[in-house]
C-alpha cells in the first residue's frame, strides 16, 4: 500500500438522500457562494464513500478553484463550514484517513459534539482566526457550547 493510499478517509452524507443540493443550504445567508460550492463538491464526493482527507484533497480544490493546489484557502473554507455546523469530523477511518459527515441541514451543536468532542476546542481556536468572518463566526458560537442556565437549575 503506498503513503497515497494511506490517507484514504471517508465523507458520509447525513440527511435525505432524495434531495441533492438542500434549500435550506441554497438559502442561507450566513454561507458564502463559495462555500455552498464546496459543500455541494463535499457531497459529490461522500457519493464515491472514499476521498482523500479533505483539508489536503487535490480533487476538491480542483472542483472549487480548478487549481489542485489551492490548499490553504479550502482549509479555510471547510473551517467555515465546520464552524456552522454544515460538515463535521467524525473521527479517523481504520487506514488514518479522516471521516467526515455532510449534513443537510446545520446540525445541533449537540449532534457536532457527539461526532466530534474536539468541536469546542476548533471554535475556541477560530475565535482567534486571522479571517474576521472566521472569528466572527467562532465568537458567535462560542456561548452555543456553554452549559443552559436552565438545564443547570434543574
Amino acid at each position: 500500500m503506498s503513503n497515497h493510499d494511506q490517507d484514504i478517509g471517508a465523507v458520509l452524507f447525513f440527511g435525505n438522500p432524495m434531495e441533492v443540493i438542500p434549500r435550506r443550504l441554497i438559502a442561507s445567508t450566513t454561507l458564502t457562494h463559495e462555500e455552498k460550492v464546496c459543500w455541494m463538491a463535499v457531497k459529490v464526493l461522500s457519493e464515491h464513500n472514499r476521498v482523500h482527507d479533505l483539508e489536503t484533497c487535490p480533487q476538491l480544490a480542483q472542483m472549487l478553484y480548478n487549481d489542485p493546489e489551492r490548499l490553504e484557502p479550502l482549509r479555510d473554507v471547510l473551517l467555515k463550514l465546520r464552524l456552522g455546523r454544515w460538515l463535521t469530523r467524525c473521527g479517523e477511518s481504520v487506514s488514518g484517513g479522516t471521516l467526515y459527515g455532510v449534513h443537510d441541514e446545520v446540525a445541533s451543536i449537540e449532534e457536532v459534539i457527539r461526532l466530534d468532542p474536539d468541536y469546542p476546542a476548533l471554535v475556541a481556536a477560530a475565535a482567534e482566526h486571522d479571517r474576521e468572518d472566521i472569528r466572527q463566526l467562532a465568537q458567535a458560537t462560542l456561548p452555543l457550547l456553554l452549559p443552559s442556565p436552565i438545564a443547570d437549575a434543574g
